[in-house]
């Protein structure tokens, strides 16, 4: 596999779809991307978990620990796996080395828990009571892990939405 490391980014092809984790002590964030950066498929799952989800990845079946997106008929060809560098992100690169068959990249996620945020806002319009709020003191209404590793992902493909 060819990877072009230009300074738009990785390019992973027409058909290629990043996978970036963001991993955590307690629960680990996924999220699958287009090349173009658009969000397949999001969630997270607890790390005592993490043998079933990387069997269930392999079986092409995460649904269990979905949270956006579509899983019906969903068969990821993932070309690059992005980590984000952050707790426990060595321990978890190793554990993934050996599981996946795909590029490992090792992402900067500073400030993708902020960066998050953002994302959610753009996928789940707030209300207007809401929109009159600045978007620093809007608070999400969940656990925001899949879509820091889907930040994790724009910055493996250096896309900003």
């Amino acid at each position: 596999m060819v990877l072009d490391y230009g300074q738009m980014g990785i390019y992973a092809g027409e058909e290629g779809i990043v996978l970036a984790f963001d991993p955590g002590r307690d629960k680990t964030g996924f999220a699958f991307a287009d090349s173009e950066g658009g969000l397949l498929l999001s969630g997270i799952f607890p790390m005592n978990e993490r043998d079933e989800f990387f069997r269930a990845l392999s079986a092409g079946d995460v649904s269990r620990w979905m949270i956006e997106g579509n899983a019906d008929d969903f068969m990821p060809s993932v070309k690059v796996i992005a980590v984000g560098n952050g707790t426990y992100s060595r321990e978890f690169r190793e554990y993934a080395r050996g599981k996946l068959n795909a590029e490992i990249l090792t992402v900067d996620e500073r400030n993708t828990t902020l960066e998050a945020r953002g994302l959610y806002w753009k996928i789940h319009r707030p209300g207007l009571l809401t929109r009159l709020l600045p978007e620093g003191l809007r608070v999400p209404g969940r656990v925001l892990d899949d879509l820091a590793a889907w930040a994790v992902a724009l910055r493996a493909l250096r896309i900003r939405l």
